[in-house]
């Protein structure tokens, strides 16, 4: 990782310096502002922004916020189709515990479509675990249909224990793409496990991990992406704590294969996305505690079947790494150092041009004197080895503690995508509808 640092250094120097620290101010409190706040129902007292989905069909799209991890529900928003978006939650039902054990994951899915028990359904979420009819992963539709999908074994006998004493049970994260017909991928940090639904599929497929490798963390899965590549999809898992990513690929079969290890600085796979950030295919992002880096999915989908427990490092791999960099600014460098760069990771088409651009949540980060108030920063890369930083962007009510960064999407509404970003230091969620790269009245009536 560090032998590129030279040459990346020399690119960054004249991009960055004269944006790093423009904040982008908004006042959220006038008509048409830029950055929309939704309301957090009454019915959710914690973590309001702990986690984010979203999910469009047929240009219909949504968000779905989550509260605190394993005890509070999730509520959705519609966003209809252009920027005028419903602030109220139309659906505060998800996963809410009321009635039968339902415990909500830290990170959730959303779905254009997802196969139930009966049929295909549109606009459904992957929320956590509990019991529905039968005990299992929940899921939860546009109509408010609820069903549950099977786990393997450890992972009901884990969930029927908790439910049987009472007790909050172990974290289940949860990814998926953004595909019309997206696969979920799912893992249980406690017992090291990890297993895939295909699509339009309610049955499982474990992933294998190589015997000898060391995954014995506790990150183990906390961080998931699934990248979509002609032919199939790359599986991504992140140990933060043993600075590895674990890849497989499932093909157009759904034949499920290990293909290798990532290995980095301290924090590789902190947090992980997938989308295009070039035209030409979806990628993988990953961060650690200081860096970012953009990974070619057609290369990791190419890569063999392996049993292999050595783990190498994303530039061995031919043509892989497409780019990193890490958080920069001109004014204090340290503000980025202590700003938990990288906390949380999307990417999006934000100006509608046909390739993305990558989001970079630092919730730590200081934003006019406010400590810990949190920021996004935007990148762009239109050539490979040159990221720019384009934007910045924060809320302008911020205070203390909010943490806007936490947690990152980037809903699709009209012929581009937006932000939507969770501060649950203090129970917020915000849109942002408008970026520095697209020109002026391009974006409507919120960015004039």
């Amino acid at each position: 990782m560090r032998a590129f640092l030279p040459r990346l250094a020399l690119l960054l120097g004249g991009t960055l310096g004269a944006s790093a620290c423009s904040w982008s101010r908004f006042d959220d409190l006038t008509e048409n502002s830029p950055v929309v706040l939704l309301e957090k129902p009454d019915s959710m007292n914690n973590g309001f922004g702990v986690s984010l989905a979203t999910a469009t069909n047929q240009g219909h799209t949504q968000v779905l916020v989550g509260g605190t991890v394993t005890t509070a529900g999730a509520a959705l928003y519609e966003l209809g189709q252009e920027d005028s978006p419903n602030t109220k939650t139309s659906d505060s039902n998800f996963c809410s515990g009321q009635g039968k054990p339902c415990f909500l994951s830290s990170l959730i899915a959303g779905f254009a479509n997802a196969q139930g028990p009966d049929q295909l359904r549109s606009l459904c979420y992957a929320v956590g675990t509990g019991v529905v009819v039968k005990q299992g992963l929940v899921m939860r539709c546009g109509d408010a249909n609820e069903y549950t999908l099977d786990m393997p074994p450890a992972a009901q006998e884990l969930l029927a224990m908790s439910i049987a004493q009472n007790q909050p049970p172990q974290d289940y994260p949860l990814a998926t793409d953004r595909t019309d017909n997206p696969v979920l991928l799912a893992s249980l940090p406690e017992k090291r496990l990890a297993w895939l639904y295909p699509e339009k599929s309610t049955a499982f497929s474990a992933l294998p991990v190589p015997d000898g490798l060391d995954v014995d963390d506790a990150s183990f899965g906390r961080s998931l992406a699934v990248v979509a590549v002609d032919g199939g999809r790359v599986l991504a898992l992140g140990v933060p704590g043993k600075a590895k990513v674990l890849l497989w690929k499932a093909d157009a079969s759904a034949k499920v294969s290990y293909v290798g290890c990532l290995r980095g600085d301290p924090g590789m796979g902190k947090a992980l996305a997938a989308g295009k950030v070039q035209a030409d295919g979806d990628d993988l992002v990953i961060s650690d505690d200081a860096h970012v880096q953009v990974v070619d999915g057609a290369t990791l989908f190419a890569l063999p079947e392996t049993t292999s427990n050595e783990c190498v490092l994303s530039g061995l791999i031919p043509d892989a790494l497409k780019t990193w960099w890490d958080c920069k600014t001109t004014g204090n460098p340290s503000e980025c150092e202590q700003a938990e760069f990288g906390a949380a990771l999307a990417v999006g088409d934000l100006d509608g041009d046909g390739d993305g651009e990558v989001i970079v949540g630092a919730p730590k980060m200081l934003v006019r004197g406010q400590k810990n108030a949190g920021s996004l920063l935007v990148y762009t890369m239109k050539f490979p080895w040159n990221p720019v930083l384009v934007d910045t962007k924060s809320i302008s009510s911020a205070e203390s503690g909010d943490e806007l960064g936490r947690s990152i999407v980037t809903p699709h509404v009209g012929k581009r995508d937006i932000i939507a970003a969770g501060a649950p230091g203090h129970g917020k969620a915000a849109l942002f509808y408008c970026t520095a790269q697209l020109p002026n009245g391009a974006g409507g009536a919120r960015c004039p």
